[in-house]
């Protein structure tokens, strides 16, 4: 699944496809940081199989925010699973306290999250917390 038009690049596993997650990885791209982006990205993927994660990004009068929208597989799914086969379960939203480029904001955001996944406090927040 190829999401930029960019790149030859893949980025799937646990992201979920989305216009936004386009957005910051052609940033990223643009910028030279892919190969940080990317990384943040394996460091993630590293743990909870069935658990995918949708970005979606935004700006609330100039001050950005990104949510993370979490789906888990359903019980019984098989193995060959689409989307169907799984349910959302929690969405978290971090907003910027400052006015800056969207784009960076969730660059950063994914990044802090694949930082010593699955042990940071964001990650636990956003992927394992049930609430």
């Amino acid at each position: 699944m190829k999401i930029q038009k960019t790149s030859n690049v893949n980025f799937q596993a646990k992201f979920l496809k989305s216009d936004s997650l386009e957005q910051v990885v052609n940033y990223a791209i643009e910028r030279g940081k892919f190969d940080k982006l990317n990384t943040a990205r394996k460091n993630i993927d590293n743990t909870h199989f069935s658990t995918r994660l949708k970005v979606d990004i935004g700006n609330d009068e100039g001050r950005p925010f990104v949510r993370f929208t979490r789906y888990n597989l359903k019980p019984n799914a098989p193995i060959d699973y689409t989307m169907d086969d799984f349910r959302q379960e929690k969405t978290t939203v971090f907003k910027s306290s400052v006015k800056m480029n969207p784009l960076k904001f969730a660059f950063e955001k994914i990044i802090k999250l694949g930082n010593d996944a699955p042990h940071n406090n964001m990650y636990k927040k956003v992927v394992k917390d049930k609430r």
